[in-house]
């Protein structure tokens, strides 16, 4: 027996309230722990100077005014001024709401520029200012150029595998099947 337990079985052990069993586990927690004894002793003097104190009297009238305040309490809590509302909002600020949601959007419409977007626009030239745009000059070939490789390579230049770690050019990424290896909450899998 702990002493949680012990504390449960306080008040039935000193009315005599336990079967046999319990009692004779009382009574071993008892001899264990002195600490216990003065606990049960303690609870013996509260209840007896509960039962020594004066009883208090009522007037003759107090369950009808007790009675009378109970139902008033539940008139007023039955009598709740109910109010409508649109979306969780009171009328007033449902409406107050939709004013500046529509002050928002003419703002909006406001401030837009009135021609269409010049990104997408498409310029327009005439045949005559065609006509002047100086001459593109003869395209010139020239011969492939040569890479250019460092006069001296360096081993900290290089990479320690010959390998390329990463595989962009792979067409079909490895599907990886973690079936055993995660289990949901839920899951009933053993």
């Amino acid at each position: 027996m702990d002493r949680y337990q012990f504390e449960d079985l306080i008040s039935d052990y000193i009315e005599n309230n336990l079967s046999m069993n319990q009692r004779k586990q009382v009574e071993a927690y008892l001899e264990e722990n002195p600490e216990a004894k003065q606990q049960i002793e303690s609870v013996k003097q509260v209840m007896a100077s509960m039962k020594s104190m004066p009883g208090i009297s009522t007037s003759a009238e107090f369950m009808n005014n007790l009675n009378r305040h109970i139902t008033a309490e539940k008139e007023a809590k039955s009598v709740v001024k109910s109010t409508r509302s649109f979306a969780g909002y009171t009328p007033l600020m449902a409406s107050l709401s939709a004013v500046v949601v529509i002050a928002v959007v003419m703002l909006g419409l406001e401030f837009m520029p009135e021609s269409s977007n010049q990104a997408t626009s498409t310029p327009t030239m005439t045949e005559q200012q065609i006509n002047d745009l100086p001459a593109l000059p003869a395209k010139r070939t020239l011969p492939p150029a040569k890479p250019v490789l460092p006069a001296k390579t360096n081993d900290s230049m290089l990479a320690e595998s010959e390998e390329d770690s990463t595989n962009y050019d792979e067409d079909t990424p490895v599907k990886r099947n973690f079936d055993d290896k995660i289990q949901l909450v839920g899951d009933k899998r053993p």
